[in-house]
């Protein structure tokens, strides 16, 4: 079995269909950033104060994925975008944080070729807490069966319910790992990323201060499925950053932007299709 231009449809947003836990690790070898990071100011500021801000927190997430088969000798190129509206709001009971994320708007747009979007039954809603550095999805929060949908908002989760440290200072650098499952065109995989954050300093966003954090990952996913009766062997690798504007003031994650590249090996009967993938996600705040 051939991967067809009507078979790319498997891959767009694989690398961000994600669940599971985080745990701080000690620091380690961060990879290569893949943009430059926005300018910094106020250099005597050295240490800012975080904690998310009881309440609701509105976010417009857009995404955009690229996927380019180059096992073709002329190469195909197609491009998915999406278009998420989801609304969070915490409760701080004790030294927890209670997160409710609502999802009312999820509308993806593929090219021709690619084939029609997966329908996704709304609103979708996911329960879940951060006690300390460990984030928690609610079991009763899991899809019983595949869903691409589920497993893109479950990632939006966690990258919008970060464990961050309520002492950012200039310059700190901690590690955490996630093993999570996630769903990619009807076929599951279990992925594990790597991830490295440091605080860079204080700039502006929208001419207010913002702490700026980044963020490297590094990517590794397998999965295994079915594609039209035929056994479908998925293996993905690649790095991704995200860059994190931090509002003090208002406990508050003001904007997010991420990119990813990932280079995928999909084995369909014995024969091995290769794919890079380039995502771009944007989390911005509706005030």
């Amino acid at each position: 079995m051939r991967l067809t231009r009507t078979g790319l449809h498997l891959l767009p947003f694989l690398a961000i269909a994600c669940t599971g836990a985080a745990t701080r690790q000690p620091q380690s070898p961060a990879p290569e950033p893949v943009r430059q990071e926005p300018i910094l100011q106020n250099p005597s500021a050295n240490s800012w104060a975080f904690a998310y801000a009881p309440g609701l927190a509105s976010y417009r997430i857009t995404r955009s994925a690229a996927v380019e088969n180059t096992t073709d000798p002329t190469p195909i190129r197609e491009i998915t975008t999406n278009l998420t509206h989801e609304t969070l709001g915490f409760e701080r009971v004790g030294d927890t944080i209670q997160f409710t994320a609502v999802v009312d708007t999820f509308a993806t747009t593929t090219q021709s070729l690619v084939g029609p979007a997966q329908a996704s039954p709304l609103p979708i809603r996911i329960t879940g807490w951060l006690v300390h550095d460990t984030l928690q999805i609610a079991a009763d929060s899991l899809a019983t069966q595949c869903s691409p949908s589920q497993s893109a908002i479950r990632t939006d989760v966690h990258n919008l319910v970060v464990p961050f440290p309520a002492r950012l200072e200039r310059g700190a650098i901690w590690t955490d790992s996630l093993e999570f499952v996630g769903c990619q065109a009807m076929i599951t995989t279990t992925a594990h990323i790597h991830r490295t954050f440091r605080v860079s300093g204080e700039t502006s966003y929208s001419g207010s201060p913002v702490v700026l954090v980044e963020r490297l990952d590094t990517i590794q996913a397998h999965g295994e499925g079915a594609l039209r009766q035929h056994r479908v062997i998925l293996d993905a690798s690649g790095n991704g950053r995200v860059l994190y504007y931090l509002s003090p003031s208002t406990g508050q994650i003001v904007n997010a932007t991420a990119e990813q590249n990932i280079g995928l090996v999909i084995t369909a009967s014995g024969k091995a299709n290769n794919f890079r993938q380039t995502v771009k996600q944007e989390f911005a705040l509706v005030r």
